[in-house]
């Protein structure tokens, strides 16, 4: 029998795990997290009003939502960006790879929103893309053809998700898949905090020719709550920063992917 600290310590994280999910997808219901954690109604609800309580969200009838969603989302790109430098070098390492006629999938997220700040080099490009934000961006841009899906609208990422949302890729090819992830491991491969873009990352994944993932260092050796199911084969390519352990790239590198290491600019050069 676990002791009462352990016990604590077991709520606390389902409750870390529980806000990962608001702050991904937005609003969760009550149902949904029944199932996910296998857990009684009356305990779930006994986590939701604590979260409320503490100022992280909205509870409703039924369900939870993040407090002040429209606020959230005008916020989204001061609040939710980390790493800006390492991000802004995979942004320019993975552009790199793009060249003009190309079809690409850029995924939702701060990272694959870096690759889209570095297109400015190409004269014609298709981008099929989930993000609003990268839609917006790059709209206006001559020569650059968008594509954007369907879905459910998630305001904490700015993003398209669900059925719809997959349902776009169905016949869809790409030569290059740009891929944003919340965890990656040698272990467990790619996680995240939702089940919501399971489907949807799957359908990107089978959609392209070549799959590059993005994540800063900062999401490697680290696993979220629901587990990709990919072979290894079907990822080409991690870019990420240097804050990866030579022992991490190597055990990637094993398991067939290229690991490239993307440098930060300093004043104006690569170190």
């Amino acid at each position: 029998m676990k002791s009462k600290s352990e016990q604590f310590a077991d709520m606390q994280h389902r409750r870390d795990k529980i806000l990962e999910m608001i702050k991904e997808d937005g609003t969760v219901t009550v149902k949904m997290l029944t199932g996910a954690f296998d857990l009684t109604e009356a305990t779930i609800r006994s986590d939701l009003r604590v979260l409320q309580q503490q100022g992280y969200i909205q509870r409703y009838h039924g369900g939870a939502t993040l407090l002040d969603g429209k606020q959230n989302t005008l916020a989204m790109l001061l609040a939710r960006q980390t790493q800006l430098k390492e991000k802004d070098a995979i942004g320019r390492l993975a552009a790199s790879f793009i060249e003009s006629g190309d079809t690409i999938i850029l995924d939702s997220g701060t990272t694959t929103t870096a690759i889209a700040n570095h297109l400015g080099h190409l004269k014609k490009l298709s981008v099929i893309t989930t993000a609003v934000n990268i839609a917006l961006q790059l709209g206006g841009e001559p020569g650059v053809n968008i594509l954007l899906t369907g879905g459910t609208f998630k305001f904490p990422t700015l993003s398209t998700s669900g059925e719809k949302a997959a349902g776009f890729f169905e016949n869809m090819l790409a030569e290059k898949l740009f891929l944003a992830t919340a965890c990656v491991s040698p272990r467990a491969g790619l996680s995240f905090p939702s089940e919501t873009d399971i489907k949807l990352k799957t359908a990107m994944i089978q959609s392209a020719n070549t799959v590059f993932v993005v994540a800063d260092s900062t999401k490697i050796d680290k696993v979220s709550m629901f587990a990709l199911p990919c072979e290894w084969s079907k990822l080409h390519y991690l870019i990420t920063d240097n804050g990866i352990s030579a022992e991490s790239k190597a055990a990637f590198e094993a398991l067939g992917v290229k690991v490239l290491v993307a440098q930060p600019h300093i004043n104006g050069y690569d170190h």
